[in-house]
């Protein structure tokens, strides 16, 4: 009698102690699976952040667009310690024109972005074909809009420049919220795009107001010789 109670004691224990591991067996099979779950989710999620080299390179990208102003230049020309900078008498004396070109390449480089991103993701999920084509079309769209505007005289240029960065913008900014840029990416071309049209639409004003005195002359000498 007293060996099927301890028989019975020993089976009992051996249950529990099977029962046991199994419950920390499933236990640490859940945990783990939630680990897994959790770290496969987080690799998924984009960088919410570029880092510092992105936002350095646009504000060194900003310094030509205020710098080749009219007030930017006559300030810079101004300052005795860069009368001795090699060839800086020569840009500051071609402030406009370098401004303009420089703002071309800009409009140009914006949109080589999309042709670049275009070629680095491939269709997902059956994106129709039109949609990748409208990106590769917009990629090259700016630089001809650019090289378009540099044709025209000085007044229509600055004009054709500004409208061609708020174009870039407002594609870049439907492209972030479509996923197809990153989301750090918005806030620099935000900074950027207003510091460049800012310094633009300045350039613009001057060189309006240069042209309406030429045109107020020209009409009062005209006046005069009649």
């Amino acid at each position: 009698m007293a060996c099927r109670v301890a028989l019975r004691a020993a089976l009992e224990w051996r249950k529990g102690a099977t029962g046991g591991s199994g419950v920390r067996t499933l236990t640490t099979s859940s945990t783990s699976s939630t680990a897994q779950q959790v770290g496969s989710e987080s690799a998924a999620k984009p960088a919410r952040g570029g880092g510092v080299l992105p936002w350095a390179l646009a504000v060194a990208g900003m310094i030509p667009f205020a710098a080749l102003t009219p007030i930017g230049a006559e300030a810079l020309g101004g300052v005795e310690e860069l009368k001795q900078v090699p060839g800086l008498e020569c840009v500051l004396a071609r402030s406009s024109e370098l401004q303009r070109t420089y703002a071309a390449t800009i409009v140009s480089f914006l949109g080589a972005v999309h042709w670049g991103t275009a070629l680095a993701q491939p269709p997902v999920g059956g994106s129709p074909a039109r949609f990748v084509s409208l990106r590769y079309l917009w990629g090259v769209s700016p630089s001809l809009l650019a090289w378009g505007s540099l044709a025209l005289p000085e007044v229509w240029c600055y004009s054709g420049m500004i409208g061609s960065l708020l174009s870039c913008y407002a594609v870049d900014r439907a492209a972030v919220k479509r996923n197809l840029l990153p989301n750090w990416y918005l806030p620099i071309r935000t900074s950027a795009t207003t510091v460049a049209t800012l310094s633009l639409g300045c350039s613009l004003y001057l060189a309006w107001s240069k042209m309406s005195q030429r045109a107020k002359a020209a009409r009062g000498r005209t006046g005069s010789d009649s």
